[in-house]
């Protein structure tokens, strides 16, 4: 006989709570460097699906442990300034130690600035469709009906900019519960007024300056869209590559901060940062 839904997710809860507090005695110091997030543990994804003909048209699925249940799904948005450069396959570490915790975990590679369609509005698009691409592909043991869109930086704008396009709730099979930030861009106006290599990127992917195309930086930004209710934005404290001011500008939105992490804790499994995100997404997922 199957547990009451609601025994069922205060289950989940709890194995997912203490997951994170074990998990807190083997984190590393912060802040860690991308090369760090690169030489984490990972494993290997369970499948890739293509929702395009083109070549980084696909999404990448790590399984959640076998269960008598679906388990919830984490749309894993990765970051890397939109640059063709950096791909899906950094976020592997992440997505593993997800999959590990009870979640099932789908990460759409998108096209990226440097190879033909990416940049605004391609690679926001080919995110949409991806999130939408998992009503059609069906992966077996997961519950559309309890969805989390996640992003790291650049990822955070489109994973932000993505709830926000998508329909009403439950439409077509398919329930978007929330949306988690973790070091997200989201006032492009802001950030591309900076100089480190990833705030020049900025422009390059919205196509000029702010005061060139004012319409895509108003499209683009997630400051000016209206965002699920369930919206978090994680990020680190002495961040020198998305500023703490990129979380604190969208007021609608919860803030946690974490403390002493840089950019790259966000997406390393044995930072102070994980636990933190198995919360939010938990929060998230009680959302009625």
């Amino acid at each position: 006989m199957s547990l009451p839904r609601r025994l069922q997710a205060l289950l989940l809860h709890l194995s997912l709570t203490w997951l994170a507090a074990t998990a807190s005695a083997e984190q590393v110091v912060m802040p860690v460097s991308f090369d760090e997030v690169l030489a984490a543990q990972s494993a290997s994804h369970s499948g890739q699906f293509a929702y395009g003909a083109a070549q980084s048209q696909y999404a990448r699925l790590w399984r959640a442990p076998v269960a008598h249940e679906p388990a919830p799904v984490v749309v894993l948005v990765h970051g890397g300034c939109w640059l063709q450069a950096y791909d899906v396959a950094h976020i592997a570490p992440l997505a593993s130690a997800l999959a590990a915790a009870g979640f099932a975990v789908w990460a759409p590679e998108y096209r990226r600035l440097g190879e033909p369609g990416g940049g605004w509005p391609g690679s926001a698009e080919d995110v949409l469709v991806a999130v939408q691409a998992l009503r059609e592909l069906g992966p077996a043991h997961v519950d559309l009906q309890r969805v989390v869109l996640a992003g790291h930086s650049a990822g955070g704008q489109l994973a932000l900019w993505a709830s926000a396009a998508l329909p009403g709730d439950g439409e077509a099979g398919l329930r978007v519960r929330g949306v988690i930030g973790l070091a997200a861009i989201t006032d492009l106006h802001d950030y591309a007024a900076g100089n480190n290599s990833c705030q020049q990127a900025a422009v390059r992917f919205l196509g000029g300056r702010p005061d060139e195309v004012p319409a895509h930086y108003a499209a683009a930004s997630p400051r000016e869209l209206t965002l699920p209710q369930a919206t978090i934005l994680l990020h680190g404290d002495v961040d020198p590559i998305v500023p703490l001011a990129q979380a604190q500008a969208i007021t609608a939105a919860e803030m946690r901060v974490v403390g002493g992490a840089g950019h790259f804790d966000l997406i390393h499994p044995d930072t102070a940062a994980f636990p933190a995100l198995v919360r939010a997404l938990n929060d998230v997922l009680e959302q009625p």
